[in-house]
């Protein structure tokens, strides 16, 4: 070979080298930049993963601040409950006091307070939220029928899907003897000693409660129980058994509570004292019957007239009295004003079988604090005042203690 030929050889060679040298460096690049893409894709994968724990983490802590919203709104709730049931309560008002928490426990915009008659074969409203005025008056349950009779006759807790996994008979008939102009999701039976008193309807429910058949089982418990007690308490302590009315002790104790309660808040408190004339002699001419059926009229006056947030009781004989709460004097003077003139012709009270006496009846209207602060001082001054004016003939309403009288 020449030299050309060594050379020729020589350089191929070198670009050899060269070339693998290159080939080489372009190699661990290619491997650097995939590891280096791998690495970018393991950092968005983390960073994804992240922002999903991120995400997660304060989806937990909202559902933790709701969940502890919740249970401290139903603590709060049933802390009323409980309160507002241990007290003594008059029976008459714990429909209203029911339905009102049981709304607020359930979220529900429908409530309706259903109450046994007294052969319990039948219910009917006693009290409603959410439901037309005129349906609450005609509605009618018969015991079995529809999803309020049924759960009556169950002495259970039924709930809406309580109600889908009865039998196909059963379902069948509580189609065809429900009342479709309620839509009862939750139906609580108010029973004690196996005695039914009372059914709660609950619709239109806003949102269910994990909680719920903890919650259920509570109110009706509660319920059951207050209803129980008031019903006794009522037979033994606080009513007149002939007028149906509150005794003199019972309405002492509840005006007591409601004058403090008026001094509390800056409130007037208004009472009405009545008292019949002449009704020793009445009763002389005819008879201790006849007396007791006037009396008894009158407490069935007074109890459809008076409202229910406000106290009637019989004092003494043939002494009543009325605490109107909230309620100004000029107010307490209309209300005495309407009382004295159904009484005054009403039919039975004057019945001319009796004798050709006519029977009136003369009221005192006196407020707190315009008469008085203390209820003992105020309630003597009116009752002597009353005695005063029945000396002079009767038949009159005294609207300010210091003498004048319509």
């Amino acid at each position: 070979m020449d030299m050309l030929t060594y050379g020729a050889i020589g350089m191929a060679g070198l670009f050899l080298v060269l070339f693998l040298i290159a080939s080489g460096k372009a190699g661990q690049k290619t491997v650097a930049c995939g590891m280096a893409q791998n690495e970018l894709k393991q950092l968005k994968e983390d960073d994804r993963r992240q922002r999903d724990i991120i995400a997660s983490m304060k989806s937990s802590l909202a559902t933790m601040e709701k969940d502890h919203s919740e249970r401290s709104r139903v603590f709060m709730v049933l802390l009323e409950l409980a309160r507002t049931l241990g007290g003594s309560l008059e029976k008459e008002k714990l429909p209203m006091l029911l339905s009102r928490i049981a709304q607020q426990l359930f979220d529900a915009e429908e409530v309706i307070f259903f109450k046994i008659g007294d052969e319990g074969e039948e219910l009917a409203v006693a009290e409603s939220i959410g439901l037309d005025a005129k349906i609450a008056q005609e509605l009618t349950v018969k015991v079995g029928d529809g999803y309020i009779g049924h759960t009556a006759a169950k002495r259970v807790i039924m709930t809406k899907e309580d109600f889908e996994t009865e039998s196909n008979l059963i379902k069948q008939k509580l189609e065809n003897t429900r009342d479709k102009r309620i839509t009862p999701i939750l139906c609580i039976p108010l029973v004690q000693r196996n005695n039914v008193m009372g059914v709660v309807s609950l619709g239109r429910i806003q949102r269910r409660s994990k909680e719920e058949r903890n919650l259920l089982l509570i109110f009706q418990s509660l319920g059951s129980m207050a209803l129980d007690n008031a019903g006794l308490f009522e037979k033994l302590y606080t009513k007149d058994k002939l007028t149906g009315l509150l005794n003199r002790r019972y309405f002492d104790e509840r005006a007591m509570a409601e004058l403090n309660r008026a001094k509390r808040f800056g409130h007037k408190l208004s009472f009405t004292l009545m008292d019949l004339d002449n009704f020793k002699a009445f009763i002389e001419s005819n008879g201790t019957q006849a007396g007791d059926k006037v009396l008894a009229r009158i407490g069935q006056l007074l109890n459809e007239y008076v409202r229910k947030i406000d106290i009637s009781c019989r004092l003494d004989d043939d002494k009543f009295a009325a605490a109107l709460l909230e309620t100004e004097k000029g107010q307490a003077l209309q209300f005495a004003e309407k009382i004295k003139k159904i009484i005054d012709y009403d039919a039975t009270i004057n019945d001319q079988a009796f004798s050709s006496q006519r029977l009136t009846i003369s009221m005192a209207v006196f407020t707190f604090p315009d008469d008085g602060i203390s209820y003992e001082q105020i309630f003597r001054d009116a009752s002597q005042k009353l005695h005063e004016m029945q000396a002079k003939g009767g038949n009159v309403i005294i609207s300010d203690i210091g003498g004048e009288s319509t």
